[in-house]
């Protein structure tokens, strides 16, 4: 799939981004009452600045040409080109990436994010292009124990990050949660190991990881499923116009099939119409 817009590759090293964001909350940020300028700042610069980890394998990572690629950056870039503009990754930490977008620093964030409330009450989210819930890798040996999410309750388990909504899960069906800032292998080797005894994340996400990591005393915990998601694009609360503009593109892009084309290259299965949730456990627990 050919994408004829220019990409940009930068880290956090490039320190601040605060004018380079161009959909800036002083600029654009219509909650006050002033004109939302936020589409027509970007579409001035002629660049769309994105901000995303590239640790989240397949939903963004660096493949082995060192290029930025996976689900949502692939699916970001599509945006972009059909909206005429080049794109500016910012690569950062995933903890980074939402108080870059609500200081001004990135136009949109692209980390597979879920639509909350919490989130809602300060950022705007974008179509939806993301059905997914959580799940959990167990050692083999162990899985007959976890036949529901509820079996969690009080299991060491291993996180991405405390702020995630794994993370909100674990917290409130009672696990003992971890994170890890050493990246999804040393957690997998941990579970293998016994120092936790299940890794939390989207089961999508996991079952790729699985694959990568091919290792048979790990596996899917099947049966457990939580927390429900849907993941968009997030631009800051109030740029109503640049989400539109998002919005719309998204959805030419599900009725022609393309995120679904994205979806089950990167992901293994199409996920980008609403599934069945009616055995999923809520994010309460």
């Amino acid at each position: 799939m050919k994408s004829f817009n220019k990409v940009f590759l930068v880290g956090l090293s490039t320190v601040l981004l605060t004018a380079c964001g161009s959909g800036s909350e002083e600029e654009s940020n219509n909650g006050d009452g002033n004109e939302d300028t936020s589409w027509t700042d970007v579409e001035s610069s002629g660049s769309l600045v994105v901000g995303t980890s590239g640790t989240y394998a397949p939903i963004t990572y660096i493949d082995e040409n060192n290029e930025l690629t996976g689900f949502e950056v692939e699916l970001v870039k599509e945006v972009a080109d059909r909206l005429g503009l080049d794109i500016e990754f910012s690569t950062m930490d995933f903890d980074g990436i939402l108080p870059a977008l609500r200081n001004g620093q990135i136009d949109v964030a692209a980390h597979d994010f879920a639509i909350t409330e919490e989130r809602l009450d300060t950022f705007d989210f974008a179509e939806p292009h993301k059905y997914s819930y959580g799940s959990a890798v167990v050692r083999e040996e162990d899985k007959d124990q976890f036949t529901s999410a509820h079996d969690l309750e009080g299991v060491d388990v291993a996180l991405g990050s405390l702020t995630s909504n794994y993370a909100i899960f674990a917290d409130n069906i009672g696990a003992n949660g971890t994170a890890y800032d050493g990246g999804t292998e040393a957690i997998l080797r941990d579970v293998i190991n016994g120092n936790q005894s299940a890794y939390l994340n989207d089961y999508l996400v996991l079952q790729r990881t699985l694959e990568e990591f091919g290792d048979d005393r790990i596996v899917l915990a099947e049966d457990v499923k939580y927390h429900a998601t849907e993941s968009a694009l997030a631009v800051l609360k109030g740029n109503e116009a640049l989400e539109e503009q998002i919005s719309n593109t998204i959805l030419e892009l599900i009725e022609e099939g393309v995120v679904s084309e994205l979806s089950v290259e990167y992901l293994g299965e199409d996920v980008s119409q609403p599934a069945d949730d009616s055995d999923i456990v809520s994010l309460e627990g």
